[in-house]
């Protein structure tokens, strides 16, 4: 049997939001779906709550395995698709009733690999007063294409946030290119070099600037709170490893990547100690390294401040000035050893 979209739902340790997220799938307005929820070896309620939903609709389906982290768990979901087209929805968020109606309607429409959409931040609250909502539009910061595109035609896709739940892939496109989730611990940022790969192999995208998808970012228990140091560096690698082996030229798209490795640098340096500040500077020296001065120095796409960490990060002693103004206003995040 086949299905318009197959959702993959990586479920690790959600009890407090998976009943949320499993209900907004569930209430979709596009029923031709199925719903495949890999639990990577939850040690709370989880896989009773998949069961309970299992039994109560014949369009869930429930694997079982140990704990291999966010990307072999996806993995296992792309394996058993059998949609159309393929959508991962993370189980502490929750999305639109409308989101795949919508966006399955594009992407026949203009027959294209991916349709990506505009998205929700969302804050909890003590009451539904207090929860906040704010739209992530990158229409309303650049100039997104109105019609069928390219990577080339967008190279700004490459600095945003990965997103990947806000799209959906066709799963002869993932199939063909052999597009698959590098299969580290934990979360692992195995979602930067899935972003670069569909991006980059895609034939035809199409954006919305429609919100469908609730990305929670209050849950304590979140990747996005806790960074293990080796993970950016270590994405990085594989997403220059895979932009060199497709031989890519285009300066733009090479400089909204310098952009996000810079943004990996600010975070990592918001959080380390002193205990990992050398290890940290070795990475971030190799990073720095591996940049093309011309790109740097030349493309209007890299701002001074930008311009400025470049220049520090070749030294221990820039980096640790960088990491002491990074330090007095950065985000909560702990940075922790890489043998955790």
């Amino acid at each position: 049997m086949s299905y318009k979209i197959s959702v993959v739902v990586p479920v690790y340790n959600v009890e407090k939001y998976l009943k949320q997220c499993l209900d907004s799938i569930l209430n979709q307005t596009l029923e031709d779906i199925e719903i495949i929820c890999i639990n990577d070896g939850s040690k709370d309620s989880s896989d009773e709550i998949l069961e309970n939903y299992r039994r109560q609709d014949k369009r869930v389906i429930v694997v079982n395995k140990q704990n291999g982290g966010y990307g072999a768990a996806c993995n296992t979901g792309l394996r058993l698709a059998r949609g159309e087209f393929i959508s991962i929805v993370e189980p502490d968020d929750f999305i639109d009733s409308k989101m795949y109606e919508d966006m399955y309607t594009l992407a026949v429409k203009n027959n294209v690999d991916i349709v990506k959409s505009a998205f929700y931040e969302y804050r909890d609250g003590a009451n539904q007063e207090e929860e906040t909502t704010t739209k992530i539009n990158w229409n309303e910061i650049y100039n997104m294409p109105e019609k069928v595109f390219k990577i080339e035609d967008c190279s700004q896709l490459l600095y945003f946030h990965p997103s990947i739940w806000s799209c959906i892939y066709k799963r002869e496109f993932l199939n063909k290119n052999n597009i698959r989730f590098v299969e580290a611990t934990g979360a692992g940022w195995v979602d930067n070099p899935f972003q670069v790969q569909t991006l980059c192999l895609a034939e035809s995208i199409y954006y919305t600037n429609n919100a469908y998808y609730y990305y929670r970012l209050t849950n304590p228990g979140s990747s996005s709170n806790i960074v293990n140091i080796s993970n950016p560096f270590d994405r990085s690698d594989e997403v220059h490893s895979f932009l060199d082996s497709l031989k890519i030229k285009n300066k733009d798209l090479w400089a909204h990547l310098y952009k996000r490795e810079f943004s990996y640098i600010h975070i990592v340096l918001c959080g380390i100690n002193s205990d990992l500040f050398g290890f940290a500077c070795e990475k971030i020296r190799d990073m720095i390294l591996r940049m093309d001065e011309n790109i740097i120095y030349n493309n209007e796409l890299i701002n001074d401040y930008e311009k400025n960490v470049f220049e520090k990060c070749h030294s221990e002693s820039g980096i640790w000035s960088i990491m002491n103004k990074i330090k007095e206003n950065g985000p909560n995040i702990s940075v922790v050893n890489t043998a955790q």
